[in-house]
């Protein structure tokens, strides 16, 4: 049996049982544990399940989104090189708007490394705001609004109004999915809500998502991917295929790091 039929048979025993076991496919395929295991990574990298001790469960579902403090040693090495991406296009004088998240995170890291100056950065993104005080030459405005915890940012109606009073040159933005046909989503509205705002209020919008949010789709829509300027990813598993049909959907511009 070709791996590919044996992963797509265990997907079809996750829709029809709600979970699998690693015993259980081992003796149903008459294959090792450790092969079992390599089919159940796989099939976890692409997002088409979640594995537990001893086998896996469904995907998780369109509102789930683990805490910042999970996210943080998620893909770290991709958001680092993501970061360092986008960093690079921030130039002395501007306004740019650094949006929640993980990446957005190192985002701010890196533009603190660079040690630009006259630049100013208005974010929701709490622990950004805080290391990127201590950098020289960067101004910083923080996003009034309300305080999630899980995702050390402001959010919801207050945020996106206070965004009403910025024009930045670009923004840099996250999302939880990135697809051609429904667009940039995430897992709720009030986090939909200020992502709409950043982009109204930006000349340019930077999407940077790491390549596990692409072909993904979250609960709350933000906008169709045609007003993405450029997107910035890791090159994991972004084939040509699905890179063409991001560009035929409008996406300026998509930069693999």
């Amino acid at each position: 049996m070709f791996v590919e039929e044996r992963q797509q048979r265990i997907l079809q025993r996750l829709r029809e049982q709600g979970k699998v076991t690693v015993e259980e496919l081992m003796g149903d395929f008459g294959v090792s544990a450790p092969t079992v295991r390599a089919d159940l990574a796989a099939l976890e990298t692409r997002r088409l399940l979640r594995r537990t001790h001893g086998g896996a469960l469904p995907p998780a579902t369109s509102l789930y989104e683990p805490t910042y403090a999970e996210r943080v040693g998620t893909q770290p090495g991709e958001k680092r090189r993501i970061g360092k991406a986008a960093a690079r296009l921030v130039r002395p004088g501007e306004t740019v708007i650094l949006d929640a998240g993980t990446t957005a995170h190192e985002v701010g890291v890196a533009l603190a490394a660079r040690g630009i100056s006259g630049v100013t950065v208005v974010t929701n993104n709490l622990p950004t705001a805080v290391a990127l005080m201590e950098a020289p030459g960067i101004e910083v405005i923080v996003i009034g609004g309300l305080a999630h915890l899980h995702r050390r940012a402001m959010l919801g109606p207050l945020a996106a109004d206070f965004l009403h009073r910025v024009h930045a040159d670009r923004v840099f933005l996250g999302a939880n999915g990135v697809d051609a046909q429904v667009g940039l989503t995430v897992v709720d509205f009030d986090a939909a809500l200020v992502k709409r705002a950043m982009i109204a209020h930006a000349a340019e919008v930077v999407v940077i998502a790491d390549s596990t949010k692409i072909c993904q789709v979250a609960f709350a829509q933000v906008a169709p991917v045609s007003v993405v300027t450029c997107l910035i990813t890791d090159d994991a598993s972004l084939d040509e295929s699905v890179e063409a049909a991001l560009l035929d959907a409008g996406v300026g511009l998509i930069e693999r790091v």
